[in-house]
């Protein structure tokens, strides 16, 4: 019984952490996002109460067997077409139910959040 009190503890301390998502390491990122990102980090240096990158949310998804970025931003209740990894447009809906990628995709990790997305 005293063994298993310090495994108890171990699993209640574990488990009440507090757990932040990781987003997409930075070298799985194309060029074009890493420079949109590295803009939007600018951006807050040097206005951190900015509130339309608050707002704003970069989401990697897999579909096809290929990743898909949209950008999302809360402020305008913007939606924009999903963009390949090699920057090709994907002309479709991605909030539209019944469409193949909006049905279809998943492996939702984040890239870049703004700070009111920071608590999903």
């Amino acid at each position: 019984m005293k063994k298993l009190l310090p495994v108890l503890i171990c699993i209640l301390v574990l488990a009440s952490c507090e757990k932040k998502e990781a987003l997409v390491p930075r070298s799985e990122l194309p060029t074009w996002l890493k420079d949109i990102v590295d803009g939007y980090d600018l951006a807050l240096q040097q206005n951190p109460d900015n509130p339309v990158l608050a707002g704003t949310v970069w989401i990697r998804y897999k579909w096809n067997k290929e990743y898909y970025f949209e950008h999302q931003s809360a402020i305008s209740s913007s939606f924009d077409y999903p963009i390949s990894y090699d920057r090709d447009t994907l002309m479709v809906c991605p909030v539209c139910n019944g469409t193949d990628y909006h049905d279809n995709k998943g492996d939702k990790h984040y890239v870049w959040k703004g700070s009111i997305f920071a608590a999903d």
